[in-house]
């Protein structure tokens, strides 16, 4: 399903939590891991423009300090008898990260949603937030947790997977499959059926409208219908373990709270929808969910 997983680190622990992630898709789906740290150039003083062998002094510095951090780190990982290599390219970490992703078809990032604090840090909005919106590669997010311990414990066994009824939206189920047979996770099918969506459709004019009640009749059975023929389809795949969930409400509250129920849950979803009032898309509900989730989230970039 993947060739690699590219994971950016910055030398922090939160940084790093993303690892025992890592660690589990890599050792159960044999995935070879790239680890690279980012060195930024240092600015140009008046000393370094006079001497420009200054700078490049300054420049490998930097980066022997970040093979220094990602070696022992790299080194943990071996011992795991997971395949890793480092990188430490220079330039600004967004697009180094996403020039990294690039060199390899079907690579995975993989990393914090925050990192150091400082100048650099890493945080949706910035350097995770540049990079989920410059890529076009799936990328797995992860919301640090302070200072929270790193440990073998923080895997997930099963994976929410948001449908709306489009095929947009089941492209990444291409992901989720290959990676549920894989690692033996539960598969749990998740559709909203969203009030506001069916009051907007009584309010158009030019259509003959039954009552609220029965256009939400039809919704729930037309949603349920949908979502055991999915699962039908999944469970022909070789998924073993596949639960169907249907929600009313706030699509994001809905995903939210069904991915918080157990702390052993990874959401997996495309950054589009289908298109009209319901549409998810990044900056809509893929972009909160990921804001405000504390679970592992799985972005895919739709294709048309």
């Amino acid at each position: 399903m993947y060739t690699r997983i590219v994971v950016p680190l910055d030398g922090s622990s939160l940084s790093e939590q993303v690892l025992p992630y890592v660690r589990q898709l890599a050792a159960g789906l044999s995935i070879p891991v790239t680890l690279i740290s980012v060195v930024e150039p240092p600015p140009i003083g008046v000393a370094q423009g006079l001497n420009p062998q200054l700078h490049e002094h300054e420049k490998d510095q930097l980066a022997s300090r970040a093979r220094s951090y990602l070696d022992p780190v790299a080194g943990v990982l071996r011992d795991e008898g997971i395949t890793i290599m480092t990188a430490t390219p220079t330039g600004i970490p967004a697009q180094a990260i996403v020039d990294e992703a690039e060199k390899e078809p079907d690579t995975l990032i993989a990393m914090s949603g925050h990192g150091r604090s400082g100048v650099a840090r890493w945080w949706l909005g910035s350097v995770a937030d540049r990079v989920l919106h410059l890529t076009n590669n799936p990328m797995l997010i992860v919301r640090s947790h302070g200072s929270k311990a790193l440990t073998h414990a923080d895997r997930f066994d099963r994976v929410v997977v948001p449908v709306d009824g489009s095929e947009l939206a089941e492209q990444v189920l291409t992901h989720v499959v290959p990676m549920a047979c894989g690692l033996g996770l539960t598969v749990e099918l998740v559709s909203v059926i969203s009030a506001r969506a069916e009051f907007r459709q009584m309010a158009v004019p030019e259509v003959y409208n039954p009552a609220y009640e029965d256009i939400a009749k039809q919704a729930e059975e037309d949603s349920s219908r949908y979502l055991a023929q999915l699962a039908a389809s999944l469970r022909a795949q070789g998924v073993a373990a596949v639960e169907e969930r249907l929600l009313h409400g706030d699509p994001t509250a809905c995903i939210i709270d069904a991915a918080s129920e157990t702390p052993d849950r990874l959401v997996a979803m495309t950054t589009h929808g289908r298109s009209g009032i319901g549409r998810w898309v990044l900056g809509s509900v893929a972009d909160r969910v990921v804001r405000n989730s504390g679970d592992p989230v799985l972005l895919v970039r739709a294709a048309p």
